[in-house]
């Protein structure tokens, strides 16, 4: 029996219609405000009933969201995440940690990169401050969402819809007496921290240690981590929010450009 050759550099087996959903899934990563049905069955060439199937499959296992109101399909955060997850410890640490240190050097206190990882955020890397008294996180430590700088960093970024649906998921628990336990007063502060570019964290999840950070985006413009600088109350004042949440910012965009984000 000979063996069968293969024709313009495809496999000897395919599997017509899993081509059809990578094809789409690669066309969606593009298209950063999504896309209709008729877009994509005009994009890739399939027939309405073919990529009909594949979208609802899709979307049925959760690898593509639907707008109801625009009609417009995007990738979803499961997609999203399982990208995240494939360069955290690569591209993100690598382009990070010599501005982390950087950071350090210029504020003198702990620096932490984390991202988003389902309903939680996870350490991906620190630099320790300079200071004899620091906080010191293992990596791959997890963290609230609604009480952590990180957390607040990266969703007041995210599209809206999908901000929402992750915000309305989480329990709200309250860490200290400065816990923010209210969606409604969290989401507010979500429009400021996007008006502003950083994000703060005054003893919501630890008491007495405050937090500033600011998002990282990747060359799409979706934020996937945050870099933040972490201290005591008293070496990280309120008062000096603004001041250092602005270095923290400008450090972060560095790190965003690395990954070819163009602002």
């Amino acid at each position: 029996m000979g063996v069968e050759e293969k024709v313009e550099g495809k496999p000897n087996y395919s599997v017509p219609n899993l081509e059809r959903g990578l094809m789409m899934i690669e066309l969606l990563a593009t298209q950063k405000g999504g896309l209709t049905l008729a877009e994509i069955i005009e994009a890739l060439s399939i027939t309405k009933t073919t990529a009909f199937r594949i979208v609802n499959t899709l979307i049925y296992k959760n690898y593509l969201q639907k707008n109801e109101t625009t009609k417009k399909i995007t990738l979803s955060r499961k997609l999203l995440t399982l990208g995240i997850s494939s360069i955290n410890e690569q591209s993100i640490v690598e382009a990070s940690i010599d501005v982390m240190r950087a950071l350090r050097d210029e504020l003198k206190e702990s620096v932490m990169l984390g991202t988003l990882l389902g309903d939680n955020g996870t350490i991906l890397e620190q630099v320790a401050s300079s200071y004899p008294v620091k906080l010191f996180v293992e990596q791959g430590t997890q963290f609230s969402i609604h009480s952590s700088v990180g957390g607040k960093s990266i969703l007041a970024f995210l599209p809206e819809e999908e901000m929402h649906k992750i915000v309305d998921k989480q329990s709200f628990d309250r860490f200290t007496e400065n816990t923010v336990v209210s969606k409604e007063i969290y989401k507010e502060q979500l429009k400021n921290v996007k008006k502003t570019g950083y994000a703060v964290d005054y003893g919501e999840d630890i008491q007495g240690i405050n937090c500033v950070g600011a998002p990282i985006f990747n060359e799409h413009g979706y934020p996937v981590a945050a870099i933040w600088v972490t201290a005591p109350h008293g070496r990280l004042p309120s008062k000096d929010f603004d001041e250092k949440g602005r270095v923290v910012a400008r450090y972060a965009k560095e790190i965003s450009t690395k990954l070819g984000f163009i602002d």
